[in-house]
């Protein structure tokens, strides 16, 4: 009978200080005030089913935790959501937390408990001794970032101030990202690893191999027409023959007919970041782990297994700094192998 004889008490509290507020010229300054009177008064949920359905992390100013680190309950913002009108923010000694563990890394749910309400939200834990120290100031604004936090910030990057070329201009290029050390008149070829003269001829030496295959493009390459075909990125000097023997099959460990192609140990790293490089540059383009259909490369475990296994070299980076020179984007994993382990480490 008490606790009935409470609800109704502060049922009736509530309403005659809806209705002060009413009465009051200011109800700008007065709504903060009920809020936080509104906040001290609450304490049984069947009194506000019907009119407050549920609870919600209306804002959260910190996403990312260190290893070991405490959970900052002022950077969230916990609201008790009305059916209509306004929400009342509750105080965070009203509700509590639970889920919270940073002593391993990666994403947590936590859990905020108000009476019979719950609701979640997500963190992620990190470990600072992963974390890039980013010295370039092209990639200042992804320092301390992992996961898709880091992979949508890379995105932003190298698509800011992007310039891109013709497929016709990489003819006169690539001879120069991909011109061999040790005679600049010469360029290697991706597959074979053989240096040639680097004169165009119309493509009988040399011609321009998609790393991620034109037919599984959103684009058809075009020497007038800048677009995902004639990204230099993706684009590697390399033998008419081999070339055509490649085709569009995905790459894998093992060069299956029609399937799949393994190219030189020395370029497997080489491929895979280029590969990294496309999905992270295009949203429309994915990695998968089976035989790839439109808009898809792969296999994404083995590239991510080459990009270990075949670290980048100087002739990646100077590679990076011609195609910067000419479209004013980079190859981050090139810049910061790091950053594929971030994105994607288990």
């Amino acid at each position: 009978m008490q606790i009935k004889l409470r609800k109704v008490a502060i049922f009736l509290l509530l309403i005659l200080m809806s209705l002060a507020v009413v009465g009051c010229g200011n109800s700008t300054s007065t709504t903060a005030e009920t809020t936080t009177q509104t906040n001290a008064l609450v304490t049984s949920s069947n009194t506000l089913n019907d009119s407050y359905p549920r609870i919600e992390v209306t804002d959260n100013q910190k996403v990312e935790y260190n290893l070991n680190s405490s959970f900052d309950s002022t950077k969230i913002t916990v609201a008790l959501v009305k059916a209509s009108g306004p929400s009342i923010q509750l105080s965070s000694s009203v509700y509590t937390i639970t889920g919270f563990d940073s002593s391993t890394a990666g994403e947590k749910t936590i859990t905020v408990s108000y009476l019979d309400y719950t609701t979640t939200f997500t963190v992620t834990i990190v470990d600072p001794g992963d974390i890039v120290n980013i010295t370039l100031s092209y990639y200042l604004s992804a320092q301390s970032l992992s996961g898709s936090a880091l992979f949508d910030e890379l995105h932003t990057i190298i698509n800011t101030g992007f310039q891109g070329v013709t497929y016709g201009q990489a003819r006169y290029i690539l001879d120069e990202s991909d011109a061999d050390p040790s005679n600049p008149d010469n360029l290697i070829l991706v597959y074979l690893g053989t240096s040639i003269n680097n004169d165009w001829d119309e493509g009988d030496t040399w011609n321009r191999e998609h790393v991620w295959p034109q037919s599984l493009l959103p684009d058809s390459a075009s020497n007038e027409t800048v677009n995902t075909a004639s990204d230099l990125q993706n684009l590697k000097p390399a033998d008419p023959g081999e070339n055509s023997s490649r085709s569009n099959r995905y790459y894998a460990n093992e060069s299956v007919t029609g399937l799949s192609y393994c190219p030189r140990d020395e370029v497997k790293g080489d491929v895979a970041r280029i590969l990294l490089y496309m999905i992270t540059m295009y949203e429309e383009l994915s990695l998968v782990d089976t035989s790839p259909s439109s808009l898809q490369m792969g296999l994404f475990s083995v590239l991510l297994e080459w990009h270990e296994l075949d670290p980048v070299d100087d002739f990646e980076r100077n590679r990076n700094e011609v195609i910067y020179s000419y479209q004013h984007n980079r190859n981050p994993y090139i810049d910061y192998p790091e950053f594929v382990e971030l994105i994607w480490g288990e």
